[in-house]
């Protein structure tokens, strides 16, 4: 035999064992799957779920309803098998998984998704419900001896102890952003690894030092225990801005609305469900997450959040008219004001939606339930009234400030010093000028966030020339801009008083106007 055709033979042996070694991974990973999955179809029952669902979420206690069996049934009940995946917090992580299909809906704080969504270049997600809001559950504490206010933050060696990228470091970023504290340091954040890490750095610190400490419930009641320790902000001051959220994939909202709604229902009615007695389900929910919390620390967990019910849930939507929504901010302008937070801290460059904030939320769910007059506490929505939602659900809107007599006024502690630029008026006048009436109505914006707090408008007097008419000019200068404010919102006029401050002072700062939050004492 010649070499050539040894060669031949070679060759066709190679070819016939690559053949073989095709015909069985042909065999292995596809023939013989396929026969398996059609025996294992011809022999099995149908499934008693239509759908699967996979919801990614965190430990944080305002998430329990999700973990809740109630939730679970209710979406059992509809034909819906759900996951939930803990993903620790990692909203980058999330929003990817949404992008990606590894989930169809996921829990956010709205600056977080905003964030999120940013740093990846897309929005794959939209807001279908809002879960909860912050009112209390995070909180900035400090020794008072260091730190009586917030006022106290405005010093080079003041620092903010923190958790990135939670709803704590955004605490903070709304303090810098809303508050006057021209003197702080850049390099002012301190980080920490969640609220457990924030109150053993609180133990650690001394009494004179200059630091804030950011945290959440139960650390903030233990913190609280710590002699001489005191909460210069809580989130119950603050409206509109930490925020939880539930959004859909979008791909899948179109593909599956039906569904959607099904989820949306079914956690309204866990809601109702278990609104008489929260305190037992964080209880439950901490026992489910392998953590133990005592009675106490889950009443304070129940009073520090505030879940949003269907009513609630139809004034933030505007589904509802305005004379109905009890001071709730509608939607567009939460996320309005948030990207403005974000934006004045440099959390991200500029708004990434352009003044489009209704991109960021579908309202044609809650608007279908409204309609069909759904009602949480039943399975059959025949109930009906003016606002399409139950009778025994309310809309727990925002309280009005009592108002203060003069000597009331007096009494108050001063909270912190807004930041506002310098308001300009006429020489010599009142009048305030145009750039500043633009300036003020974005304070008159904030002012709606703050609801608990009283303002001081106070008119400072130059220390040159007649003291008498210098000081007459900075109240009326004082009195003009409170005028100004309550004519562009409708913020309760017992909130505001004007003032001319005591103490004259020299150069522009003497022609000035400042504003001070103020608070009842203890």
């Amino acid at each position: 035999m010649g070499s050539s055709s040894a060669r031949w033979i070679s060759v066709i042996i190679i070819w016939s064992i690559l053949a073989a070694l095709c015909v069985a991974v042909l065999f292995k990973f596809v023939l013989k799957p396929e026969q398996t999955k059609k025996i294992e179809d011809l022999t099995s029952a149908k499934s008693q779920y239509d759908h699967e669902i996979t919801i990614n979420l965190d430990s944080f206690s305002g998430y329990s309803v999700i973990r809740s069996e109630i939730f679970k049934q209710e979406l059992k009940d509809n034909r819906i098998r759900l996951f939930l995946q803990d993903d620790q917090a990692d909203y980058s992580r999330r929003i990817r998984d949404i992008a990606d299909n590894r989930c169809q809906f996921a829990v956010f704080t709205v600056d977080s998704l905003v964030s999120s969504s940013s740093q990846l270049g897309d929005w794959p997600a939209t807001i279908i419900l809002l879960i909860d809001e912050s009112n209390g559950a995070d909180a900035v504490i400090a020794y008072k001896s260091s730190m009586p206010n917030l006022n106290s933050l405005d010093h080079t060696k003041a620092k903010l102890v923190l958790t990135p990228d939670s709803p704590s470091d955004f605490m903070g970023r709304i303090i810098t952003a809303h508050f006057n504290l021209e003197g702080i340091s850049k390099n002012s954040i301190e980080k920490a690894k969640g609220s457990g890490d924030v109150y053993q750095k609180l133990l650690k610190a001394k009494p004179s030092d200059k630091k804030a400490f950011i945290m959440w419930e139960p650390d903030i009641s233990k913190a609280l225990e710590i002699p001489g320790t005191h909460i210069l902000l809580d989130s119950s001051r603050i409206k509109g801005h930490i925020v939880d959220v539930l959004v859909v994939q979008r791909k899948f909202l179109t593909q599956s609305p039906q569904v959607a709604r099904k989820v949306v229902e079914a956690y309204l009615r866990a809601g109702y469900h278990h609104r008489s007695n929260m305190k037992r389900l964080i209880l439950d929910d901490a026992l489910q997450l392998e953590s133990e919390l005592s009675d106490k620390q889950a009443q304070k967990i129940v009073n520090g959040i505030l879940w949003k019910n269907s009513l609630e849930n139809y004034a933030h939507f505007g589904l509802i008219d305005k004379s109905d929504v009890r001071g709730l901010d509608h939607l567009e302008d939460i996320i309005e004001k948030i990207i403005g937070v974000l934006v004045q801290t440099n959390a991200i460059p500029d708004d990434p939606l352009q003044g489009n904030y209704h991109k960021l939320f579908y309202d044609k769910i809650l608007a279908e339930l409204q309609r069909d007059h759904f009602h949480p506490g039943r399975k059959i929505n025949l109930l009906s009234s003016d606002l399409g939602a139950t009778v025994d659900e309310d809309i727990r809107g925002t309280v009005s400030l009592p108002a203060l007599s003069a000597e009331e006024w007096e009494r108050l502690v001063a909270v912190g010093k807004l930041r506002v630029n310098p308001v300009s008026f006429g020489r010599g006048k009142a009048s305030i000028g145009r750039q500043s009436q633009r300036d003020l109505r974005q304070l008159a914006a904030k002012l709606r966030s703050w609801p608990t707090y009283y303002l001081l408008v106070v008119g400072h007097a130059r220390k040159d020339g007649d003291k008498t008419l210098n000081r007459q000019l900075a109240r009326q200068r004082a009195e003009a801009v409170k005028d100004f404010l309550l004519d562009e919102t409708d913020i309760n006029p017992d909130r505001i008083k004007a003032k001319a401050a005591k103490v004259f002072k020299r150069g522009g700062s003497g022609q000035s106007v400042s504003f001070v939050f103020g608070q009842t004492p203890y």
